[in-house]
């Protein structure tokens, strides 16, 4: 990087969006040394294999070229003054404004069809989004079509600044930058140049406020904030591509969204606790990098480049911001929230039952059973095994009596079998599937042989899809969600001799794609030419999936054609696919259901979770996982986990059980491993280590209250279930670079043991009253690291003061844990409250609760919410129940409060005004008050009378500032079923809760 003695005369225009008037402010800054201009890398794909990088390819390129440079520095880079030029004066928008831009023509393009007239457009979105959108002014270009929320139609007191100036020395280049009003911190900023607009290659870069940066998916990155020093190169675009295949690898998903901690001016880096988040509503192929300045820059080979800045400040408001933009997550069903046991390969249903059976044997808890690939004829979807997997629809009838769940999976594609196969015979009839231009379908290979691939932006397609998965519920299996797998789409073998199952299924044919500018386009991002290492020739974009020359969508009445181009829509193809799914399972189970896609895009959680792909039993991997399950949380998508023990390769024994021990606390909590390997499930294992394991997942099932009420925040505010430590403490640097402790909600601290042969953990404890899980024990430290125990039977918990977090007693599924003892006493498992005493000896919570199963409960108002509230200073806890919509509610007893950071407490005890008798067991740290039976559908105030006292003390004040609302919004609903009703029923649950579990 060199320095450069410059003189700067520019004009500044600083757009006010509540004065509306733009100011114009002329500055000369004067001559000194600077950095503000710095290399731009022109030929970021040097490093590829097949790139052909030369200094004449540079120069073809319409770049510089260093000859004097280090290799390790920008040898090729962009003139100064290539860029855009404003013309005009600005334009006024309804909240917003309208700059024309045109080309610098003095300087030449570095690839074909540059777009010469830019319109950068500027919306005022909300108070705290602003939206920038740069496309071209002559053409339509093909813009992302997933819903938005919808904007503002006044921002009156927007929380940010857009000012742009045209530097008079460089050619009259234009860049802008978006502050902050209260700070004037810059969040967005173009002045270090690089603006490049093309047909098929767009750029921008943009100085970044700290080093402290996240985001971006999905990719292996090894750490949760991305090293800004190096000039690492990270491709998205969704890609069969396992974890362990390949370092710095994209892999299923795409989710161009990144967030950054801000700095204090003038410090040491240190953190500011303000955050903001930049999404890039893009969804073809991309790959970004870093600069030291620090900078990021960001490319991408089609559409436009359309920009939301979300101000935040705190982390958790930044995603909430986001969520509310792209689609709030779905509310889960409360059965998925508890253990998921699949393998790929069981070979038949003897060994399934045999596997489900030892588990429940061993008391593992266990809610959800899978079905994977073979369960299928020849891999064939909508289809069972007439011979290894007879009678697996009665088994799954019988499992669901017991309160098991069944997910099953299905691939998108359909066997090419003209003559027999039903799905393909209707597809193509209905004209669902995929095509080539002229209209001939596209064809490829995949698990059961040739295949195609159905259009999900197609309305027919939906009606076709409903139609097949409908007729094989009704005829062939009963299940209650469906995990949608290779849907990025993935294919074998395109542009290969062979695919590598051809052995299998007897064919070797593979889609061939032609050389075209939309699967060679002139720039092909790391997302493709990072693999050109282990290829012996150029790696293209059709490589392991469709041709990017292929169509899709209706046809555009207005020019006859179809309206999207693979190319643009190729990382959509499973976020199109997970939305009509979940219709369906809607439909035929009318319940919630729920629907697991492997690819996903931005906006995906409205109606998805996902696992993180195929891993591998490796630490690295356990690892690896934490930062998949924070990052899905940022891209609204919470409900989120990976394959406990490891999908591929043979975990050992230590491994499963630390794994399964940090597994209990993932929100989507499954055990799945890959075929030709032996059983991981925890019943596999020593009697010990299932001990183990189930001590992890009943400590989860206990939990399950805390969890569900964070989906529920989730759902209508867009928090995060999951979240790093700096997220409740964002001005502790320390936490900035901590991923391997996480949060569950704001006030669970997990700190698993991720590393073989060690039982001691050193967790950093952040500036707040913390407590050990167990013990109760306080931690001694704050803003320091301190050495946990952690025994192979233990996986370190913290709780932090000042929450009250809901338990139940667990069951072996969620199912008995709600449902009635027995046919004589209603009641389900009993709750109790942790309270976790803060360090004024005050804490609070709340619970969500519904049927956990029923759509739409949350919009339709039928569920229970209420808030709990303590003061050490009163002796005091209040329950105030919020909304009384659940009826089943009045079934449910509190019998239990354990209060973390008191030592003793009276048992004498007033529950609104009348004394009951409890029992105090008062622990070194803890004291657990049993013996209560107190009705959840109830308000209370209860008042631990001191001794001395016969009555609560009317002196001391009982209250202090809440976060919680307590404005009561509905009545009790009463049941009115008859008796006969009631009898029936609860010999029913008799029945099916004790038969076979």
């Amino acid at each position: 990087m060199h320095l450069l003695s410059i003189s700067i005369i520019s004009t500044i225009i600083v757009v006010n969006p509540i004065m509306g008037n733009p100011v114009n402010v002329r500055v000369k800054k004067q001559s000194q040394p600077t950095t503000d201009l710095v290399r731009i890398d022109c030929y970021p794909d040097r490093e590829a294999k097949y790139s052909n990088f030369s200094k004449e390819a540079c120069l073809a390129r319409n770049c510089l070229y260093d000859d004097t440079a280090n290799i390790s520095d920008i040898l090729c880079y962009y003139r100064s003054n290539y860029g855009y030029i404003l013309q005009g004066s600005e334009e006024q928008l309804q909240n917003g404004k309208r700059l024309r831009l045109k080309r610098n023509q003095g300087v030449s393009s570095p690839f074909s069809e540059p777009i010469e007239n830019v319109i950068l457009d500027v919306h005022y979105y909300t108070n705290d989004i602003i939206r920038f959108k740069l496309y071209d002014a002559d053409n339509q270009r093909y813009e992302v079509p997933i819903p938005l929320a919808t904007p503002l139609d006044q921002s009156t007191s927007p929380q940010y600044e857009f000012t742009y100036s045209s530097d008079d020395s460089n050619g009259d280049i234009l860049s802008f930058a978006i502050k902050r009003r209260v700070n004037q911190t810059t969040l967005f900023d173009t002045s270090i140049g690089g603006l490049v607009f093309n047909d098929q290659f767009l750029q921008i870069v943009s100085r970044l406020q700290s080093p402290y940066v996240y985001g971006f998916g999905e990719n292996n990155h090894l750490t949760l904030k991305h090293n800004v020093s190096t000039r690492q190169i990270w491709g998205i675009f969704s890609r069969d591509q396992a974890t362990t295949w390949d370092t710095n690898a994209n892999h299923y998903g795409t989710h161009p969204f990144y967030l950054v901690m801000e700095q204090k001016p003038n410090s040491d880096e240190a953190p500011s606790g303000e955050m903001h988040g930049v999404l890039l509503l893009n969804s073809n192929a991309m790959d970004y990098s870093f600069g030291p300045e620090p900078s990021v820059t960001i490319r991408t080979i089609g559409g436009i480049l359309d920009f939301f800045v979300f101000l935040g400040p705190s982390p958790e408001q930044v995603i909430q911001q986001y969520t509310w933009l792209v689609g709030r997550s779905m509310m889960p069903p409360y059965w998925s929230l508890g253990f998921h046991l699949c393998r790929w390969g069981y070979g038949n249903l003897t060994h399934m039952q045999e596997v489900n059976q030892r588990n429940r044997d061993a008391g593992v808890p266990l809610d959800v059973q899978y079905a994977d690939i073979d369960y299928m004829d020849a891999n064939k979807i909508f289809t069972v095994d007439p011979i290894n997997y007879r009678g697996l629809k009665e088994y799954f009838l019988q499992l669901n009596a017991i309160g098991i769940r069944i997910i099953i999976m299905l691939d998108p594609f359909a066997i090419d079998d003209q003559k027999y196969y039903t799905p393909t015979i209707e597809g193509i009839k209905q004209d669902v599937f995929i095509a080539w231009e002229n209209g001939s379908l596209m064809k490829g290979a995949c698990w059961p042989g040739e295949v195609f691939y159905p259009d999900f932006f197609r309305n027919r397609t939906h009606s076709w899809w409903a139609k097949m998965i409908t007729d094989f519920h009704r005829v062939n299996l009963t299940f209650d969600g469906i995990w949608i797998d290779m849907n990025e789409p993935a294919m074998f073998g395109t542009n290969e001799d062979a695919p590598w199952n051809w052995n299998i299924t007897n064919s070797n044919y593979t889609l061939k794609c032609p050389q075209s500018k939309w699967d060679d386009p002139p720039y092909r991002t790391k997302a493709v030419f990072h693999y050109d290492e282990s290829m012996n020739r150029t790696s293209r974009l059709s490589d392991r999936t469709l041709c990017m020359a292929a169509v899709q969508g209706e046809i555009n009445s207005n020019v006859d054609k179809a309206m999207y181009r693979h190319y643009d829509v190729h990382s959509l193809y499973g976020w199109s696919e997970t939305k009509p799914t979940l219709d369906v399972v809607r439909t035929l189970t009318g319940q919630r259901g729920i629907v697991l896609p492997r690819s996903t895009f931005v906006g995906s959680g409205q109606w998805g979770a996902h696992w993180l792909g195929d891993n591998a039993a490796l630490w690295s991997e356990m690892k690896l996982s934490l930062i998949g399950l924070i990052e899905f949380n940022w891209f609204g998508i919470p409900m989120a986990g990976a394959d406990i023990c490891g999908f591929d390769k043979i975990p050992t024994q230590e491994m499963c059980i630390r794994w399964q021990q940090v597994g209990a606390f993932y929100p989507l909590s499954r055990n799945h491993n890959i075929w030709k390997t032996p059983d991981q499930d925890p019943a596999a294992w020593e009697p010990s280590a299932t001990a183990i394991m189930v001590s992890a997942l009943r400590i989860r099932y206990s939990i399950l209250p805390y969890y569900y009420t964070l989906f529920y925040k989730a759902h209508i505010q867009g928090s995060t279930v999951i979240r790093p430590l700096f997220h409740e403490f964002p001005t502790d640097k320390i936490t900035l670079d901590i991923y391997l402790q996480f949060l569950v909600g704001s006030h669970i601290m997990i700190a698993p043991v991720t590393d073989p042969g060690v039982t001691q953990v050193e967790v950093y404890i952040p500036a707040a009253r913390w407590y050990d899980y167990y013990t109760g024990a306080p931690i001694s430290v704050q803003e320091k690291y301190t050495t946990l125990q952690a025994p192979l039977t233990t996986i370190p918990i913290l709780l932090r003061g000042g929450r009250i977090i809901p338990t139940q007693d667990y069951a072996n599924n969620t199912k008995l844990s709600r449902s009635p003892y027995n046919l004589f006493d209603n009641r389900m498992n009993p709750f109790g409250l942790l309270i976790v005493l803060d360090a004024n000896g005050n804490a609070e919570g709340d619970l969500f609760y519904d049927d956990g199963e029923t759509i739409d409960t949350i919009e339709n108002g039928a569920y229970f919410y209420a808030t709990y509230k303590w003061s050490s200073q009163a002796h005091q806890l209040k329950i105030d129940v919020v909304r009384n919509n659940y009826t089943e509610i009045s079934k449910l007893n509190l019998t239990s409060f354990i209060f973390y950071g008191i030592n003793e407490l009276s048992s004498n005890v007033v529950v609104n005004g009348k004394s009951i008798s409890t029992v105090i067991q008062s622990q070194t740290n803890m004291v657990n008050v049993t013996g209560l039976r107190l009705s959840m559908n109830n308000n209370y105030t209860l008042i631990w009378v001191q001794q001395n006292e016969t009555t609560p003390n009317p002196s001391i004040p009982t209250d202090f500032p809440s976060q919680f609302t307590t404005n009561r919004t509905s009545s009790i609903i009463f049941s009115s079923n008859s008796l006969f009703y009631i009898f029936v029923l609860y010999l029913y649950i008799l029945l099916s809760r004790y038969n076979d579990y």
